[in-house]
């Protein structure tokens, strides 16, 4: 006698749905990743901020302003898909060292850099810049506890995005202050705080 069929696609996906990924549920691990992606998102948001002004003072026109802001966001776009991979292939806190230390670097170099060198490297630091949010948002499940996923979600998009949008005001104080420069420059290292931020995260997710 022939098995029906719907008899066993049942059967195996009962067995499938029984199976249920469940986080750590670390409240430390899922507090230095919420700060690790606030500390992120307003440096990003900072630096966007910022950047219409460093070129300006470098030469750069209206057009040279648009192109500037392509370049960047077009690292930005393939930042997302590069940085995914290698947070599969190499781990989270690895490749959140090597993005963010690469940002601060950029930025850094951005500041000092003249017009034509600058624009040369805006691919590269889009790519670092806007990648690390894509392995961030890949760990939270991992650290949520058991039914508080979405929960877990929220707050994190909540403390991202919020830290995104007091950047501008916050930097732009400093900025006005101390000038453009330094405060591009204290950008770079604020974003420096990641890295333990995210040793503690990858400690938190192999208890």
């Amino acid at each position: 006698m022939v098995a029906h069929p719907d008899t066993d696609r049942t059967g195996i996906g009962s067995e499938e749905t029984g199976k249920t990924i469940t986080g750590t549920g670390s409240v430390s691990g899922l507090r230095a990743l919420l700060l690790t992606g606030t500390l992120d998102s307003a440096v990003r948001m900072g630096f966007l901020t910022f950047l219409p002004f460093l070129l300006k003072s470098k030469g750069a026109g209206t057009a040279g302003i648009g192109l500037a802001l392509s370049l960047l966001f077009i690292g930005g776009a393939f930042g997302k898909l590069f940085c995914g991979y290698l947070g599969a292939r190499i781990g989270m806190m690895k490749t959140v060292w090597l993005t963010e230390s690469a940002t601060s670097l950029l930025i850094v170099l951005a500041v000092w850099l003249p017009l034509v060198g600058m624009m040369a490297m805006l691919p590269l630091l889009g790519l670092a810049l806007n990648g690390t949010s894509s392995v961030l948002y890949g760990v939270v499940p991992e650290l949520a506890a058991a039914g508080k996923r979405e929960q877990t979600f929220a707050l994190f998009y909540t403390g991202t995005i919020g830290g995104g949008a007091l950047a501008p005001i916050l930097f732009g104080r400093l900025g006005d202050v101390a000038g453009i420069p330094v405060a591009a420059v204290t950008l770079a290292a604020i974003l420096l705080f990641t890295l333990p931020l995210s040793w503690w995260v990858q400690k938190a997710l192999e208890e």
